[in-house]
């Protein structure tokens, strides 16, 4: 038994030493740092100011937009449309007073549910679509209310939006563009060699079936909506907010609005209005 210890102890003393043997040649300020240089260099290698920079106005983007709280899950990037080859997730940005409120339905929409251009002789049908699911059953996000929190029914489908397709007397077909397409697969590989005109070119394609200005408010929100929110499984209390959406009046009654004070000091108030 005595000479297993023993045995066992010198074995834990050999690695101790091994180990320190190769720290110091290796990484040691006092040894050779044999690895430090690799280290840097590879360090350096995956270093990118372009990168860095993206990631900074990523952040920026985001802090822009008060709505977000939470990150929402993405689809695979080739079955993401082609709109995001340029566009980010918060593609609204010109229009400072109301850039929140219309990034905040692209968590319901794609792009082309309001920039969709009908092409002749079809008619645009609005259904929902899931690029990861053929068929998919719902429970869809914001379609319902739970009766006791209040708050927009939990669902395990994240991906799924409401969707424009072009009818064509029972021939459906998708008005999405996805990045998956051959011509946007074949853009991704040749567009860093392309002049800006042979971009705008492209660019076109892309946008044949595409609006620049989208839907106005009431275009979805009134008891006239071109969704058929009943036919998309959306619930009559939930129907009735969005047709009366009190958000809608204030954006087209009212040129400008203002965030009340919140966070002046009640003594501040009473000096600003004594002076």
């Amino acid at each position: 038994m005595l000479a297993y210890v023993i045995g066992f102890t010198v074995l834990m003393i050999t690695l101790v030493v091994l180990a320190g043997v190769l720290y110091h040649l290796t990484l040691s300020h006092h040894g050779p740092e044999i690895l430090r240089p690799l280290l840097a260099k590879r360090s350096e290698k995956d270093t990118s100011l372009i990168m860095d920079e993206a990631r900074r106005l990523e952040e920026l983007e985001i802090h822009q937009h008060f709505h977000r709280i939470v990150d929402y899950p993405q689809v695979p990037e080739d079955q993401r449309p082609v709109c995001y080859i340029c566009h980010s997730d918060y593609p609204h940005s010109k229009n400072t007073r109301i850039r929140s409120l219309l990034n905040m339905h692209t968590q319901y929409f794609v792009c082309e549910s309001c920039h969709v251009k009908e092409k002749p002789g079809t008619t645009v049908f609005y259904k929902w679509y899931n690029p990861l699911d053929e068929n998919p059953q719902g429970p869809f996000l914001g379609t319902s209310y739970d009766p006791e929190t209040g708050k927009l029914v939990e669902v395990e489908d994240k991906f799924s939006k409401i969707t424009p397709f072009f009818l064509e007397g029972v021939r459906l077909e998708l008005a999405v563009q996805v990045q998956d397409a051959p011509l946007a697969k074949d853009y991704m590989k040749v567009r860093d060699q392309l002049t800006p005109e042979q971009r705008e070119g492209v660019k076109n394609k892309f946008h044949l079936n595409i609006k620049p200005k989208g839907h106005e408010c009431k275009t979805c929100h009134s008891k006239q909506s071109i969704l058929k929110l009943e036919t998309l499984g959306f619930s009559e209390n939930r129907i009735a907010d969005l047709e009366q959406l009190n958000v809608k009046g204030m954006l087209t009654k009212y040129g400008e609005f203002y965030l009340p004070d919140l966070f002046t000091e009640p003594e501040q108030k009473k000096t600003e209005v004594k002076e």
